[in-house]
């Protein structure tokens, strides 16, 4: 059962698509490819979208897609704590004396 909602959606896709292919990015600055989670793709570095990256025939293959952020779900960043060791001072030799910047 198709309902209103769905077709509405898939004609605003429709626009939105024409509109990004016109007016949009080119996708002509790319990242190297990158391998996640078995996943190897390259990224466009204007826009973020991404695009599969076949490392047998070492080409890129499938449609560009971006990755957004599912309903619901939260970022939730993850930090590190790590201490930072202060520098020991350099003994001088007795016989060096230090200048003073002019």
């Amino acid at each position: 059962k198709v309902t209103l909602k769905a077709t509405l959606q898939r004609a605003f896709e429709y626009l939105e698509n024409a509109y990004h292919r016109v007016f949009g990015c080119w996708h002509t600055n790319m990242s190297r490819p990158f391998t996640v989670s078995q996943r190897t793709y390259r990224m466009y570095l204007n826009c973020g979208a991404h695009r599969a990256f076949d490392t047998q025939l070492w080409k890129m293959v499938g449609p560009y897609y971006v990755d957004r952020p599912r309903i619901g779900t939260e970022y939730q960043p993850t930090f590190t704590t790590f201490t930072i060791a202060q520098p020991q001072a350099a003994a001088l030799p007795a016989t060096r004396k230090l200048r003073r910047a002019a």
